[in-house]
């Protein structure tokens, strides 16, 4: 079997997140889009792991979010993740396309995007990872919605067999998943680097385009 070897880039930021693994908040980057009135918009996602045997990353939401609709069209695919570890206190900028994977978006991919894995698979990997709890906030009211303290989550036994289950009860691959559950693929093709730390500090820029070589420049 043909070992993978990974871009310098992808390599740099598994020791990152190694590094910096005792920090909760390392799990978090802040993800940028445009929304179809021309402004950016900005939010915190969950880092869940890079796609197997690739260079692209994953994060799950609610099909029903906004950002859904600002990724979807012709030329409207593009992201930015900014991602800061202040243990070691490094930097990556990384942007590219997006790729989303649910049950409601008939949207389909070459394997370029999925690797070795259907969207069935992928989708059924990304929600079995997820708690109960993380998986109850895909039945209940769209973001967004008018709040109600006096509504409770109707939620049956269908839609969410889980639900009040002990974990050694829960068969996970029969689990039914949220047609409002969506896995984001995030395809980098640049990257911008910032070591802090270093002295002096250090930047480091690749393009997908130059075969992600490293590229030092002033900070």
């Amino acid at each position: 079997m043909t070992e993978i070897v990974y871009p310098p880039w992808r390599q740099r930021l598994a020791r990152s997140l190694h590094i910096n693994r005792s920090q909760v908040h390392a799990k978090y980057y802040q993800v940028a889009s445009v929304c179809p009135a021309g402004r950016p918009k900005n939010r915190t996602m969950v880092f869940r792991g890079f796609l197997a045997n690739s260079q692209s990353l994953l994060s799950v939401t609610d099909i029903r979010s906004e950002k859904v609709a600002h990724w979807q069209g012709k030329h409207k695919s593009h992201f930015e993740i900014c991602w800061y570890f202040s243990g070691s206190r490094e930097q990556y900028r990384l942007s590219g396309e997006v790729a989303l994977l649910s049950h409601s978006l008939d949207l389909s991919y070459t394997q370029s995007v999925l690797g070795q894995q259907t969207k069935q698979s992928l989708l059924k990997q990304q929600w079995s990872n997820l708690s109960a709890n993380a998986r109850q906030a895909f039945y209940s009211s769209s973001p967004k919605a008018p709040f109600d303290e006096n509504t409770t989550l109707a939620i049956s036994a269908k839609e969410q067999p889980t639900l009040g289950k002990k974990p050694e009860e829960i068969d996970i691959g029969s689990s039914q998943i949220s047609d409002n559950f969506c896995v984001v693929i995030f395809i980098p093709d640049t990257v911008d680097y910032l070591n802090l730390k270093s002295k002096p500090q250090e930047r480091c820029l690749y393009d997908i385009q130059d075969d992600w070589k490293e590229r030092w420049v002033n900070p």
